[in-house]
């Protein structure tokens, strides 16, 4: 299984015959509007253009994969995602409650199972709960799912999707035992109110209880998120961490094994 970072959450997985895009932001540079508009330093998003090697990775694409884009999360589907998922007719794996908008916007959609596993190739697919966000901005948010997939023969994998440390992101970790999780560690704010998705602390505290990898996205792609990479990678390695958490750059890609082998990732080619 390989794993291609491009921007902010938007990443391919990649197996044999089968390339899953998750959370497609496709738009350029400064397309969107701040999230922040108190700080002074506001900026447009995304704040980086996706990297070169987007256009090759993206040819590849077999399916999508939405953990929520409802009420105006367009930082996991933008109008450039939508338009290019439904150029394209690719199809759109997600959850019951956003089927009618994404179908609205004339995508293939094909909804999950919202209560356990839904059947996928060789495998299963099944939503975990993500909390987007506590107190009174929680209450404004859509939540959405991540994602427990298996396949015959591969790594496990989680994806998180935008969520705070949870106890149903915890059990997950720790009781499925995925071999790789990929995780927000950006922690994404708005001008008031708590944090959106998981920061430095949680995202180390997770990758301290779980035995797999770890590969921490949603970074210095948006304008609300102030962790960086470089600040997350130093922390990994004083805490010991450093050989399960990975940090990709836009365009790295990271190939994972299944199997007793399966403690280490290697830099990978584009797709």
């Amino acid at each position: 299984m390989d794993i291609t970072q491009l921007r902010n959450a938007t990443v391919v997985v990649a197996y044999d015959d089968c390339r899953i895009l998750v959370d497609p932001m496709l738009s350029r540079q400064g397309a969107i509007p701040p999230f922040r508009y108190l700080s002074g330093q506001r900026r447009r998003n995304p704040i980086v253009e996706l990297p070169d090697e987007a256009p090759e990775v993206l040819e590849t694409v077999t399916h999508a994969l939405i953990t929520h884009c409802r009420k105006g999360h367009v930082d996991h589907l933008d109008r450039a995602g939508e338009r290019w998922l439904r150029e394209r007719r690719v199809p759109v794996l997600c959850m019951p409650d956003d089927a009618e908008h994404l179908a609205r916007l004339g995508l293939q959609i094909q909804p999950l199972n919202a209560q356990g596993p839904t059947a996928f190739r060789q495998g299963s697919i099944t939503p975990i709960p993500c909390l987007h966000g506590e107190g009174w901005i929680g209450r404004l948010m859509v939540h959405g799912h991540g994602y427990y997939i298996e396949q015959a023969g591969e790594p496990s994998l989680y994806i998180a999707g935008d969520t705070v440390l949870t106890d149903d992101v915890r059990r997950c970790v720790t009781q499925r035992r995925p071999d790789v999780s990929v995780v927000p560690a950006g922690g994404a704010a708005f001008d008031l109110g708590s944090e959106l998705i998981m920061d430095q602390p949680q995202v180390l505290e997770l990758a301290a209880l779980g035995s797999g990898l770890f590969f921490a996205n949603h970074m210095e792609a948006l304008d609300h998120c102030p962790t960086s990479r470089a600040e997350l990678l130093a922390a990994a390695r004083a805490q010991g961490l450093a050989e399960r958490l990975f940090a990709p750059a836009d365009g790295a890609t990271l190939a994972f094994k299944a199997g007793p082998g399966r403690q280490g990732a290697a830099p990978g080619g584009a797709l």
